[in-house]
């Protein structure tokens, strides 16, 4: 691991547990076992870390929806789906503090919602497009229909994150079901 992703690792977890507010450079150096010049050779401020973080978070969101076109939407939607759960899980703390920062500043809020636009511009157009073909019913407009789903996904996420491995099964198996039912591919 890079100095700088373990600079980033330990930034998350220390905004998770103290928030970002409260969170200093000399707490995350420590989390990392580097010193404070070390995280500043990387990283100006700690809302760098933490900028460098939401476009992380949003990369990876983004980089779950590029599944190969299999032909067949109910595999790629499966995939899609189970990445997006097993995401939001991985980063469920660090999304709770970008939720919170968002309520007080405005470019983290800013970032926040650029994640979900294009996470949800992606997905309306994939549901948009099996409409188009005659290929699904969707229960809702496209937009609306990705805005269910995340919070169906955030919400299985906050019960997944303590939950055991069958239980996490089950919750991905219902989200995926629920997304299928909405996009009317069931």
């Amino acid at each position: 691991m890079s100095t700088r992703t373990a600079v980033l690792a330990a930034a998350s977890r220390v905004f998770a547990d103290e928030g970002v507010g409260a969170a200093s450079i000399g707490r995350i150096a420590a989390a990392a076992g580097v010193t404070r010049p070390t995280v500043y050779a990387y990283f100006d401020t700690k809302e760098a870390i933490f900028t460098a973080l939401v476009e992380e978070v949003r990369d990876a969101f983004l980089a779950a929806q590029e599944v190969p076109d299999t032909g067949d939407p109910a595999p790629v939607a499966r995939a899609v789906i189970t990445s997006y759960l097993e995401l939001h899980v991985r980063h469920l703390p660090l999304l709770a503090a970008i939720d919170q920062r968002a309520r007080t500043d405005p470019a983290v809020a800013a970032a926040r919602d650029d994640l979900l636009a294009r996470v949800h511009r992606r997905n309306a157009r994939f549901v948009e497009r099996l409409a188009a073909a005659g290929r699904s019913r969707p229960a809702l407009g496209a937009p609306a229909l990705s805005e269910a789903i995340t919070g169906i996904v955030r919400r299985f996420a906050e019960v997944a994150e303590h939950a055991d491995a069958a239980t996490r099964v089950r919750l991905a198996d219902d989200a995926v079901a629920a997304y299928l039912r909405l996009v009317g591919l069931d």
